[in-house]
């Protein structure tokens, strides 16, 4: 008998938050604030703008569909989608119909337009928080009204070429946020937008399937199974208990590499499915399944996790040749 079971239906929540601020050209000494961030426990300081007041931006369902779809073909078949995108973009979009686009920059600066990116890694009761702060600045003598803002970001990880010859592997730029924000910038004055996207609450075994952005500390899981034969990349594996094995991860229970996968938008929401099987034998009634995914990421502990489910099939007594799940994670925009 074949059955499809749902192993694990997990929600990651997918949060943008965004404002603008015009200050007189001679408030910038003053103005720009050294913010103390985050990485798990080491914190290190950030000159940007204050961070309150932050408002509800609108996450774009079909960009976020994109940066999973190419962050998945990143970590299992190490495609490298973009040779060498910017890290983050924003697009203005004025009332006169033109588009005015701040990239990225390593600081901000008078006379410049450009976007500075800070990220922030939290941890809480075995679960992960990633941050990422945008902070687009325009401080020349431009005269605009806006209607529209728009956030464009990449996905990055690391791979093992040969010659064990370090590769960094890239998402396209995707717009994966925007706001109807109206501001006026005048010519005496100096432009600041904060934007910042979260990925919240994190299990430890999701992590590998969670894009991590092109971030400003080099920050990135490892793609692949790597040079000389070691282990340098990142992996999932689902292990089915027959009663007859080992059944831990990196034991001898029937199980099956994460492997093929599709994403789909439902609603305001994105959908990464990954299906798994693995054959069992015979005289099997209700079948163990253990998830099992660590992720190596530069600048980071590995990170570890596993989760298990009994899958009870519809007829008590069946017997199971051949278990087929579904591993799904949900990315819901908010």
């Amino acid at each position: 008998m074949v059955q499809k079971l749902v192993l694990r239906n997990e929600v990651v929540k997918v949060k943008g938050r965004v404002k603008v601020i015009t200050i007189k050209k001679d408030e910038f000494e003053k103005f720009l604030q050294l913010q103390k961030l985050r990485i798990l426990n080491k914190e290190y300081e950030a000159l940007m703008p204050p961070l309150d007041g932050l408002q509800k931006n609108t996450i774009d369902v079909n960009g976020l569909a994109t940066l999973v779809q190419q962050f998945m073909d990143i970590e299992i078949y190490q495609y490298s989608i973009a040779s060498s995108p910017s890290p983050a973009q924003m697009v203005l979009t004025t009332t006169s119909g033109s588009n005015i686009s701040l990239s990225f920059a390593n600081n901000i600066s008078q006379n410049s337009q450009g976007v500075t990116l800070f990220m922030q890694v939290l941890e809480e009761n075995n679960s992960y928080t990633f941050q990422y702060f945008y902070v687009g600045f325009d401080t020349t003598n431009s005269s605009y009204s806006t209607s529209q803002l728009e956030l464009y970001v990449s996905a990055i990880a690391y791979s093992y070429g040969a010659g064990a010859n370090l590769i960094t592997l890239f998402t396209d730029l995707v717009r994966i946020a925007y706001s109807n924000t109206s501001f006026t910038k005048s010519s005496d004055s100096y432009l600041f937008i904060v934007w910042l996207i979260e990925f919240q609450n994190i299990p430890l075994y999701l992590v590998y399937f969670t894009p991590i952005l092109n971030n400003n500390l080099s920050i990135a899981p490892w793609s692949g199974s790597g040079y000389g034969g070691g282990w340098y990349g990142a992996g999932a594996s689902v292990y089915f208990n027959n009663g007859s094995c080992n059944f831990s991860c990196g034991g001898n229970c029937p199980s099956s590499a994460v492997r093929e996968f599709i994403v789909y938008v439902n609603n305001n929401s994105v959908v990464l499915e990954f299906p798994v099987q693995a054959p069992l034998g015979a005289g099997v009634s209700s079948v163990e399944a253990l998830l099992c995914s660590k992720s190596p990421i530069n600048n980071l502990p590995t990170i570890t996790g596993s989760t298990s489910a009994t899958l009870t099939p519809p007829v008590s007594g069946a017997t199971f040749y051949v278990a087929i799940a579904t591993i799904t994670v949900t990315y819901q925009g908010s």
